[in-house]
């Protein structure tokens, strides 16, 4: 069979061009996912055109984001569920960006107090306030804010525990206990956080020595003229059961909104 045009692409070009195998093409072209733009039923040869080649791009980067086939196939034409395949890219985009922030995490070095551009995601979380003595009295009630946002059976899995210093360190911890939960729990306790920028310090050590990171935030922002918008917030990202009782390989996330 002649080709039709010059334009098209042989399936071997497409093959070589894309990295991926003739049994993929026929597997997207079973599923309806990809139509080539000439395909002979005798001979089976098949041609592609450069839309072809666009949509198989789009289909190994949704596959590249962790959705199957069925997944992309009720992605491009569910078109009565698609909230239920927005939420499911958010979330994938929020995993993502999770994985992203802990590779950044693993760079962080005791003593280092280098100040990052970062962005605090939205969301919902299960929050208590409490005024502690000292750093051991915080874990406690940390501990303890977390007991109770778990029996509201409405905990999420991808968020961060974080508390708030509520106000400037005196000699109490006035803090802000907050839990992650899912958007829809409607206790008392609720409190919606905004995406927000934020500055950000990497602090590699016990929880004991997490001022020396604030005090070194507050500092960058006063000299630079930083405007804060919101409360400083310690949002713990390594540390027990994973690290167990080896206190100086805690990571936690000094962080402070700022205006955008």
């Amino acid at each position: 069979m002649k080709k039709h045009d010059e334009n098209l692409f042989k399936i071997g070009e497409v093959i070589k061009i894309m990295g991926i195998t003739r049994k993929t093409l026929l597997v997207y072209e079973e599923m309806g996912l990809l139509t080539p733009v000439v395909k002979d039923e005798e001979s089976g040869y098949r041609y592609y055109s450069a839309d072809n080649m666009t949509q198989i791009r789009s289909i190994r980067s949704l596959q590249a984001l962790g959705l199957s086939l069925k997944e992309v196939a009720e992605y491009y034409y569910d078109t009565e569920n698609i909230d239920v395949h927005l939420k499911r890219l958010m979330d994938l985009r929020s995993a993502l960006d999770k994985n992203i922030q802990m590779l950044q995490v693993r760079t962080a070095r005791q003593g280092d107090l280098t100040v990052r551009k970062t962005t605090l995601p939205r969301q919902v979380c299960f929050c208590r306030h409490y005024e502690c003595k000292n750093v051991a009295e915080a874990a406690n009630v940390l501990r303890d804010t977390y007991i109770a946002a778990a029996r509201t059976g409405k905990m999420a899995m991808l968020g961060r525990m974080f508390t708030m210093r509520m106000s400037l360190p005196t000699e109490k911890l006035d803090l802000m206990c907050c839990i992650p939960v899912e958007d829809d729990f409607e206790g008392a306790e609720r409190m919606e956080f905004a995406e927000t920028p934020a500055l950000c310090i990497y602090y590699r050590g016990p929880y004991e020595g997490t001022g020396n990171a604030i005090k070194a935030l507050m500092t960058y922002v006063k000299e630079n003229n930083v405007e804060t918008t919101g409360p400083f917030r310690n949002i713990y990202m390594e540390g027990p059961p994973n690290r167990g009782e080896n206190k100086e390989d805690y990571i936690t996330q000094i962080a402070v909104p700022i205006k955008g």
